[in-house]
């Protein structure tokens, strides 16, 4: 990538992530991050759609460091990178998460149910087969994210590992 379009789209990513924390995405407008990244209108557009083309990517981002090349690992292990992960990247996440924009739940609880769900079901749930497993499924991926939740309000007072504890206890 040209390193012009990539310092440009570092700043339009930049001030969107500001304008996020200080405003929230709902207030928001494009105006706004075109003015706080310093670029012009035609930039914006050549770059991004929209700011819900610039949420997509985020949440891309995102997702994908999380979850990709982590099949293998056992679910806590998994549960610990992804808590470390949220910590690292608090400022992208907790104004989406405690917001409650729609499209980032939306896109987080379609990888919880594709990458979380089915080790959580086959190492904790194994005594709850009997239930209906769209039940579990939504078991699983609101309680994970009402525990981050919950974490970002307590702001992270426990470590990831105690909070993965947290987590498998809640769902056995």
């Amino acid at each position: 990538m040209d390193r012009r379009i990539a310092k440009t789209k570092r700043a339009i990513f930049q001030a969107f992530l500001t304008l996020l924390n200080d405003k929230g995405y709902d207030e928001m407008r494009v105006q706004d991050v075109i003015d706080l990244a310093d670029v012009g209108r035609s930039t914006f557009y050549a770059h991004y759609a929209s700011k819900e083309a610039l949420l997509e990517e985020l949440c891309h981002d995102l997702f994908h460091h999380l979850f990709t090349g982590r099949e293998d690992a056992d679910v806590k292990t998994l549960l610990v990178h992804i808590f470390k992960h949220f910590r690292t990247n608090q400022d992208r996440i907790a104004s989406l998460l405690l917001s409650r924009n729609a499209y980032f739940l939306r896109e987080l609880e379609a990888e919880l149910k594709h990458d979380i769900f089915p080790k959580v079901a086959e190492d904790y749930m194994q005594d709850k087969r009997n239930l209906p497993e769209d039940l579990l499924v939504h078991f699983v991926v609101t309680t994970f994210v009402e525990t981050v939740s919950w974490w970002l309000q307590q702001r992270k007072k426990v470590d990831e590992a105690t909070l993965t504890d947290y987590y498998v206890r809640l769902l056995t």
